[in-house]
């Protein structure tokens, strides 16, 4: 049977020639094809390689942009002007060393809506294809907005040590930086910030004002007049000793340093010819006045806030910090507080934490404070706490009568260890809270205080340990950024 094309002639014996020609020439024919697939091949591989710089250089431009605008936001300035002057510093470090050019007229800072800063940029790509036909760059360009203002109401209270060890440089400084710390979170101006400031040594100071309230127990002030009887005095011996140095370590308000000791040997009594002294009676006058110094309730509710009624006892004749400063918006009122600081007397760290904790909330005996956030998230309104201090504890308290004036035993100028319980209680009632809570340990050496200090903090993110005046510096500037909540909005 015959196929479907047994028809069809036989091809003619030239055309079979042909065919096997061509067939033997495969090589030659795939040469010719290439030589005209070439061209457009290149093309295509270079314009690939275009639109890939075009998309590289818009990815790490978009990302300095992003991080210079950050910058921007941070500053304590607010016209167009300081924000482009910032703005173009900071883009041109940001892009130094990748290959980027971009002139200062090509890149913009400035101030948007609710409280933001816009910034745009563009930069010139020379293509390798399209400029063949066209001899024309591209333009590469970004933009990006970040908003510098509180998205919820903030409750801040800096809670300070000020005692004696705080004194020159280290006070100084820590002026500057809670008044930068100030001025960030009220950029703008905006009205969504409370700050209040506690300064604390081994007393808090609640103001003269505040002792006639029902939660300060304090006396009215007063005087006494006593006569002191006049008497004799014989001395028949004399003592005589060598003064013998020696190395050691001693503490200012709990902050150790090393220095050089002194003490007695071979001490000698002899007898000498008895001489008489008399003195004749004095009359002494004694004035007893409130300074505003608090100490504490006994334990446990000077650890906690659950119990409005309780009492604080006042101290006569005694000088603390300077007053404490109740939460307020107004600006000026916190930056007098802070340039009023003073360093003096010892170290008593629950003392501030729990006029920090009294400040943050509602109830007596400070009452400027919203309530805590129902929701336990802690956001309308956001409360924060920032504990500075440069040493240990280096005082105790007493039981009995809540003074803050007892004395590590046996060395009375050891760190006060027995006041770290406290701290740490403190510590953890205020997170109980949802508080949110930084802790700067300043050129703290004694890592038992600073153990406590990271355990304080919310998380680790929240605690920082500066070393010397500049960390100090950076550290307030961190907390600053981190409670304007500073975020790209697109």
């Amino acid at each position: 049977m015959r196929g479907p094309n047994s028809h069809l002639p036989p091809p003619p014996p030239g055309l079979l020639r042909l065919a096997r020609r061509l067939r033997g020439s495969e090589r030659g024919a795939v040469a010719v094809q290439f030589a005209f697939l070439a061209l457009p091949i290149a093309l295509l591989c270079f314009g690939l390689l275009d639109m890939n710089r075009v998309g590289m250089q818009r990815r790490q431009l978009q990302d300095a942009l992003d991080a210079a605008t950050l910058i921007a936001a941070r500053a304590n300035v607010t016209t167009d002007a300081e924000l482009d002057t910032l703005g173009d510093a900071a883009l041109a470090s940001e892009i130094a060393g990748l290959g980027i050019t971009v002139p200062a007229a090509n890149s913009t800072f400035k101030g948007g809506a609710e409280n933001s800063v816009i910034g745009t940029v563009k930069s010139d790509l020379k293509p390798i294809i399209a400029n063949l036909w066209t001899n024309a760059d591209v333009s590469v360009t970004a933009t990006t907005t970040v908003k510098r203002g509180q998205d919820s109401p903030v409750e801040l209270v800096m809670v300070l040590d000020t005692t004696g060890s705080m004194s020159g440089t280290k006070l100084t400084t820590l002026k500057t930086a809670a008044t930068s710390l100030v001025d960030k979170l009220t950029v703008g101006g905006t009205a969504n910030v409370k700050i209040g400031v506690v300064p604390f040594a081994q007393y808090v100071n609640v103001g003269i004002a505040n002792r006639n309230q029902s939660w300060i127990s304090v006396p009215a002030d007063y005087s006494t007049t006593t006569t002191t009887p006049g008497k004799c005095t014989t001395v028949s011996t004399k003592t005589t000793c060598q003064t013998q140095t020696y190395a050691c370590t001693k503490y200012t308000d709990g902050v150790a340093y090393a220095s050089t000791c002194s003490r007695n040997i071979n001490c000698v009594t002899t007898a000498i010819t008895p001489v008489t002294t008399c003195t004749a009676d004095k009359v002494t006058t004694n004035t007893f006045k409130f300074s505003g110094c608090v100490g504490s309730p006994a334990y446990p509710k000077n650890v906690t806030d659950t119990d409005p009624l309780r009492v604080y006892p006042g101290f006569m004749n005694l000088t603390c910090a300077t007053p404490l400063t109740p939460l307020t918006s107004t600006v000026s009122t916190v930056k007098a507080a802070i340039t009023a600081l003073s360093a003096t007397g010892d170290t008593y760290i629950p003392s501030g934490l729990a006029w920090g904790f009294n400040m943050l909330s509602s109830a007596q005996p400070l009452t400027d404070a919203a309530a805590y956030d129902a929701t336990g998230l802690n956001r309308k309104p956001r409360k924060a706490m920032v504990l500075m201090t440069d040493g240990a504890n280096s005082k105790l308290m007493n039981a009995s009568n809540g003074r803050h004036d007892v004395s590590p035993s046996p060395n009375p100028d050891s760190p006060a260890t027995g006041a770290n319980t406290y701290t740490a209680e403190l510590c953890t009632n205020i997170k109980a809270k949802n508080i949110e809570v930084f802790t700067v340990a300043f050129n703290v050496t004694d890592t038992g205080i600073k153990n406590i200090l990271k355990a304080c903090a919310s998380d680790d993110s929240h605690y920082f340990d500066a070393t010397d005046t500049t960390k100090l510096l950076e550290a307030f500037q961190n907390i600053a950024d981190a409670l304007r909540n500073l975020y790209i909005s697109k």
